[in-house]
């Protein structure tokens, strides 16, 4: 049994403080979603979470329950996920075969903080999932926390990142460079 993750379009402003600070280590895990059907200039946003326990990671819950492919399967769909971890070697493999079976969907993936980064397992489901040429995987910037703000929460938020932390995104940004390193070659 796993509990009800989908939650609507807009988290609280504490929430993505909370979920989406690269200093904090929440034991959650939260994925917001924006989805573009075509060449349309509107997306349709979303999100959900997983819990500590569930049957489902957020990743592999929302490409199981959540996304459904249009009748006229051969329409480009773009997705952008901000998840508040990086995915998990299982959620790697399931995003690779859920790929593999959707070829007109890309996924660009920002992620808040990485996942088990010094697990030799984890690193390798992170180079299998940035080799799918579907996917961007990278992790967050200041831009990507605005535009999570801006999208995220009802009426939008000004900017409200007043924790100065550029010094820790720019750790995990060398860091996931340091486990794509051979992509990059």
């Amino acid at each position: 049994m796993y509990r009800k993750k989908m939650r609507g379009m807009y988290i609280s402003k504490k929430a993505l403080k909370t979920q989406f600070d690269p200093f904090k280590f929440p034991r959650e895990t939260y994925l917001l979603c924006k989805l573009r059907w075509g060449e349309s200039d509107r997306s349709w946003i979303h999100w959900v979470k997983n819990y500590p326990g569930d049957y489902y990671h957020a990743e592999v819950y929302f490409l199981e329950k959540i996304f459904r492919m249009k009748p006229y399967n051969n329409v480009k769909c773009s997705i952008t996920w901000y998840l508040s971890w990086s995915p998990c070697v299982n959620c790697c493999c399931e995003i690779v075969y859920f790929l593999e079976r959707h070829e007109n969907v890309n996924i660009d993936i920002h992620v808040a903080r990485l996942y088990f980064k010094d697990s030799e397992r984890t690193r390798r489901g992170l180079k299998k999932l940035a080799r799918s040429a579907q996917v961007n995987i990278s992790v967050m910037n200041m831009e990507d926390y605005k535009d999570c703000s801006k999208n995220f929460i009802q009426g939008g938020a000004d900017d409200f990142w007043t924790v100065n932390f550029e010094s820790e995104i720019t750790k995990n940004c060398l860091k996931l460079w340091d486990i794509l390193e051979d992509l990059h070659l």
